[in-house]
């Protein structure tokens, strides 16, 4: 080969070498970001499960002050942890009314003869009750053409490689992304299991004469405000995201569709359809409302306040 040949080949390598550098450096820069979203998320994931555990943690306290005794608290953490909450709440309002019994409060709770409380504590079943984050899933690594030895070396990564690389890798410890993503829609507390047998009547600690209409518009302007500061919040920070997610095309394909969503429902004139929808899109914000104040589930089951149906998208097994 002549010098001029020595030349050309030396600057085509070494520009397949500039080529690699850039093309690794663009892949971790990607994945990083990715990361980056994940571990924010996943920080406020912990925040929102240490609330309810915290919730869960003073309800037993107060049942147990009442002398519940841990049989039925035990049965209620493993079978139908949100009722914990209700049934203190409710337990509490009695109490405030001169109401509350032991007896009353025993009554109120049905846990079935077979049921033998296991060996777990209190304390360890409000953990399992409401675990940090889901196993996720992140299916089989996308599909790649066969390349040749030049294109392996020099190729560029495409976004839903490094999109599964990133989800594969620890978020925190042994959490990885695919488990984070998996848990930012998944409710902080469990639901009722679907063989539960433990039967809770908050009838027995209710007051005949319900809540009134004054208390059941507070609740709903209430809760309306509340979902039209998380509507607000979610269309100021989408964008953002959007941004944030670069080329990752399946990210951003759902970062996209929720704002699209949020967009359609913000438009939405008739407000019993427009809240119904967003408590749909998301139940979090009702639904700790509907576990822990019986006021507040009374209304959402009303009607007159909330459309025909909206109390059922709070009541789902696990």
């Amino acid at each position: 080969m002549g010098f001029f040949g020595r030349v050309t080949a030396g600057a085509f390598l070494g520009g397949l070498a500039e080529d690699m550098k850039e093309n690794r450096q663009y892949a971790r820069d990607k994945k990083d970001k990715i990361k980056e979203y994940l571990t924010q998320r996943g920080i406020e994931r912990r925040q929102e499960v240490n609330k309810f555990r915290d919730l869960l943690s003073r309800s037993v306290d107060y049942l147990q002050s009442k002398d519940l005794d841990d049989r039925s608290i035990n049965a209620l953490l493993s079978d139908n942890p949100r009722e914990v909450l209700r049934l203190a709440k409710a337990a509490q309002a009695a109490e405030e009314e001169g109401r509350l019994s032991s007896n009353i409060l025993k009554q109120a709770v049905e846990v079935a003869s077979d049921f033998e409380g296991g060996d777990l504590t209190p304390s360890e079943l409000i953990k399992k009750a409401t675990p940090y984050f889901e196993k996720g899933d992140m299916g089989e690594r996308p599909e790649q053409v066969e390349q040749n030895l030049l294109q392996k070396m020099f190729g560029e990564k495409s976004s839903q490689d490094i999109m599964y690389d990133a989800y594969g890798e620890s978020i925190f410890g042994d959490v990885t992304g695919a488990d984070v993503f998996a848990s930012m829609s998944a409710s902080p507390i469990r639901g009722r299991k679907k063989d539960s047998t433990t039967k809770v009547d908050l009838g027995v600690l209710s007051d005949d004469a319900g809540f009134d209409s004054a208390y059941k518009a507070d609740a709903r302007n209430s809760m309306r405000e509340e979902y039209d500061n998380y509507l607000e919040t979610e269309l100021t920070r989408l964008p953002k995201d959007l941004e944030a997610a670069g080329n990752n095309e399946e990210l951003k394909s759902r970062i996209l569709a929720n704002q699209t969503e949020l967009l359609r429902i913000s438009q939405i004139e008739d407000p019993f359809l427009k809240y119904y929808e967003l408590m749909e899109f998301n139940k979090s914000i009702a639904q700790r409302y509907f576990d822990t104040i019986p006021g507040y589930a009374a209304t959402l089951s009303d009607p007159s306040y909330f459309r025909d149906g909206t109390a059922l998208l709070f009541q789902g097994d696990e």
